[in-house]
C-alpha cells in the first residue's frame, strides 16, 4: 500500500488538489480556537495546511514519504507551520487525552486495522474534543468517482457508532454529492459525513 501511495503522489500535480475537503471546510468552525489538531492519512497536505492557515496547531500523520514532501512544500507555499510525522496508523502513538480534534478525511482502512485504530483515536481525544470524518459508504461501489472497491473498507453509521461508542454524534449522515478534488475524486459520490465529541 505504501508503494502505491508513493507512486500516486510522486507526480508534480496534487492528486487530490490543494483545496481542503468541502465538508471539513463547512464544519472546522466547531473546533476551539488555537486547538491541537491531528489529521490522519494526510497525504499531500491539503486539509492540514488549510487548518494551519486557520490558526490551529496541526500535526499530520501518513506513511507516504512523497505525500509528506508535497505537504511540507504546500505548507511553505501557504506560509504556515505543519508538523508531519511519517508513520503507519498501525504503529502511530496517538496518546491519551491529547488532541482537541482528530480529522479523518477519506481514510479507509481494512476491518482489522480500523478496529484497532478507531478506539485509539477515541482515547486520544480530550474531553469535549471533536472527531470529524468524511468517508465513502458502501453505495460508492456503484460509482467510479474515487475510493476503494472493497466493501470492507467502506463505512456506515452503524460501524462508526460501534467504533466510537464513547462519543456523542452531532452529525452522522449518508448522502450523495458531487465532489471535485483533483484527479483523485471526481464526480457523483456516496459519502458518510460525521462530527462527534467526547
Amino acid at each position: 500500500m505504501k508503494e502505491m501511495w508513493n507512486e500516486r503522489y510522486q507526480k508534480e500535480e496534487y492528486f487530490y488538489g490543494k483545496n481542503p475537503n468541502r465538508f471539513l471546510e463547512s464544519v472546522f468552525g466547531l473546533i476551539s480556537e488555537g486547538a491541537q489538531v491531528l489529521t490522519i492519512a494526510e497525504g499531500e497536505g491539503r486539509n492540514a495546511v488549510f487548518l494551519a492557515s486557520q490558526g490551529f496547531e496541526v500535526t499530520s500523520v501518513d506513511f507516504s514519504e512523497e505525500g509528506r514532501s508535497k505537504a511540507l512544500k504546500l505548507a511553505d507555499e501557504r506560509k504556515v507551520k505543519l508538523k508531519y510525522e511519517l508513520c503507519s496508523l498501525e504503529n502511530y502513538e496517538f496518546g491519551e487525552q491529547k488532541w482537541d480534534a482528530v480529522i479523518s478525511i477519506f481514510c479507509h482502512m481494512p476491518t482489522q486495522l480500523r478496529q484497532a485504530v478507531h478506539p485509539r483515536i477515541e482515547k486520544s481525544l480530550k474531553e469535549r474534543g471533536l472527531f470529524i470524518i468524511q468517508s465513502y459508504n458502501p453505495e460508492q461501489l456503484k460509482n467510479n468517482s474515487g475510493g476503494p472497491k472493497d466493501i470492507n473498507m467502506l463505512y456506515t453509521p452503524e460501524i462508526l457508532r460501534k467504533d466510537f461508542s464513547a462519543l456523542q454524534w452531532i452529525k452522522l449522515e449518508q448522502s450523495v454529492c458531487e465532489i471535485q478534488e483533483g484527479m483523485g475524486h471526481q464526480g457523483l459520490s456516496a459519502v458518510l459525513s460525521g462530527v462527534a465529541f467526547k
